[in-house]
């Protein structure tokens, strides 16, 4: 479950700021998590005849199933003297599998181009020249005077998403804390995305020296020779999928044939941060007694076509869900071949979306690891749960079909409590949820959606990470 491992790592990484000091140009940290190393970053900051450079590398080891395999990302941000961007480029790779992007600032344009699987998609995305690179915050913290209770507002662009955001950043009181054996006076500044917030100490002269985030990560500032030294044993790919683990007080028996579902969902940052649609009502919110955070009531039921539709859909409605994206690249000649192959001459557009749902589940091997796109998985058949949806997407796009991409949670029985998963919808007459990677036709009302659309659509996702609780008030099993 892809979207499960990107919260609890990239989202970290997304808001590690850089290594900040001129003099100290070279930094590596060593992250932790919950006490266990499982990482590290190494970022290098210069100066430049026209701004700045940064240089970075994170490497993070997991065993999955039996072998120990690594997500890394690599990062080059060329700035300009005020710290935006000029152009960068940033590489992920996530076991065997890799995604490159290319970043240009053109103007009031900033030109994207994606690579993945062999497939090369471009992106054009509007600039306002008053934007800043997420993983280069700290080297402008760094640079700046900071003071005790100030608070600025910056927008960033995170690039594995290839979305902007407002980062929230704010001093607190100078303070000590203990760093390699002896005491160092820091500035702690907290720096949040929607509600993901980490907590960075800056050195008065600019030194990153420790960052805590959600879900037990901590970072220190060590040097080369212990940063990239690991224990014996690396942290099991499962036991980070549970760390996201939203537990029930009481398990969920046959979970793939509950057609309606009641529960309450607490911790919300806002009362309307959920979504409804057609499948998912949000029957009331109300706010916690004495805290911040709201609960709301949903009702979901397994929803299957009101009316039929034919296919190749042609409603302007629906031009975005028929287009290409990122992750799911509809007009590559494979993808529409092999769409070709699948739906043959059926026009009745669920009845197609069945034949798609159903061969991807079939062909591709379920394994603990994620392609990027819909080509990469289509030229290794294997994956999790964002690898069935994005071919699904691709293959059901170039048949006419259009899709969403939904990010959300779904019971498990393995773990008796709900995960992060992604999972389509199509609109066949009306939107109905499959999920590909557990062979439904009609996804079962445990399939909670927390956003939809494109990669972008993730950022939602730091509104729940770590802080919603589920408590289950009804449930009907379907036929």
């Amino acid at each position: 479950m892809r979207r499960a491992l990107f919260a609890l790592c990239f989202l970290f990484l997304y808001a590690f700021p850089a290594a900040a000091d001129e003099r100290l140009s070279d930094q590596w940290m060593e992250i932790l998590m919950n006490g266990k190393k499982v990482g590290f970053t190494h970022q290098k900051a210069m100066r430049t005849a026209t701004g700045y450079a940064i240089e970075g590398r994170t490497l993070m080891k997991f065993q999955v199933e039996g072998t120990e395999q690594s997500l890394s990302t690599s990062q080059t941000y060329y700035l300009a003297e005020a710290f935006h961007p000029v152009r960068f480029s940033y590489m992920q790779k996530m076991l065997d599998h890799q995604q490159f992007f290319e970043g240009v600032v053109d103007g009031k344009k900033l030109r994207l181009t994606v690579r993945s699987g062999g497939n090369v998609t471009g992106k054009v995305l509007d600039y306002d020249g008053d934007m800043y690179i997420a993983d280069a915050m700290g080297l402008l913290l760094g640079k700046k005077k900071l003071k005790e209770g100030e608070t600025r507002r910056y927008r960033v662009f995170l690039e594995p998403l290839l979305a902007t955001e407002t980062m929230t950043v704010t001093v607190g009181r100078r303070m000590k804390i203990p760093h390699r054996g002896k005491q160092e006076e820091v500035y702690p500044v907290t720096m949040k995305l929607k509600s993901f917030q980490t907590v960075s100490y800056f050195a008065p002269d600019g030194r990153l020296l420790r960052e805590i985030s959600p879900m037990g990560f901590v970072s220190e500032a060590v040097d080369e020779a212990r940063a990239v030294s690991f224990p014996a044993g690396t942290m099991s790919f499962t036991d980070l999928l549970a760390y996201s683990l939203i537990p029930l007080e009481k398990p969920l028996a046959n979970p793939d044939r509950i057609a309606a579902l009641d529960l309450r969902v607490s911790g919300l940052s806002g009362p309307g941060v959920l979504p409804g649609d057609e499948r998912q009502t949000i029957v009331g919110v109300e706010q916690a007694k004495g805290k911040k955070t709201y609960t709301a009531q949903l009702s979901v039921r397994a929803v299957r076509p009101a009316q039929a539709a034919v296919r190749p859909v042609a409603d302007p409605r629906f031009s975005a869900e028929l287009a290409p994206s990122v992750e799911a690249q509809s007009d590559d000649p494979a993808i529409a071949a092999r769409a070709g192959k699948i739906i043959g001459d059926e026009r009745d557009a669920y009845k197609a979306a069945v034949k798609i749902n159903r061969w991807v589940h079939e062909n591709v091997r379920k394994k603990y690891v994620d392609t990027f796109s819909a080509v990469e998985t289509l030229n290794t058949m294997e994956g999790e749960c964002q690898s069935h949806t994005n071919l699904f997407a691709a293959l059901a796009k170039a048949g006419g079909i259009p899709v969403r991409t939904v990010s959300g949670i779904v019971y498990s029985e393995q773990y008796k409590g709900f995960l992060y998963h992604a999972w389509p919808e199509v609109w066949v007459g009306g939107w109905v949820a499959m999920d590909p990677t557990f062979g439904q036709d009609v996804a079962d009302a445990t399939h909670i959606k927390l956003s939809s659309g494109e990669l972008s659509s993730q950022l939602q996702l730091f509104e729940f990470i770590g802080r919603i609780g589920i408590e289950v008030a009804f449930t009907k099993a379907g036929n």
